[in-house]
């Protein structure tokens, strides 16, 4: 698995535990480096927050 797909599914798994059991999320934890795990956490958090934006302006009708 590529280690960038590593680091997903660990954000991932801190965001909304999406991503196996709580041992493996542990152990890739413990793999990832901070800087990249940081990085692809705020891509992710960039990308909801802009999607609820996206979706309050279209039920909105603006």
């Amino acid at each position: 698995m590529s280690k960038y797909l590593r680091y997903l599914r660990a954000v991932l798994w801190g965001f909304i535990g999406l991503g196996g059991r709580r041992a493996d999320a542990d152990q890739r934890v413990g793999q990832a480096g901070v800087i990249p795990t940081i990085v692809i956490a705020l891509v992710l958090a960039l990308l909801l927050v802009a999607g609820l934006i996206a979706l309050a302006r279209f039920v909105a009708g603006g």
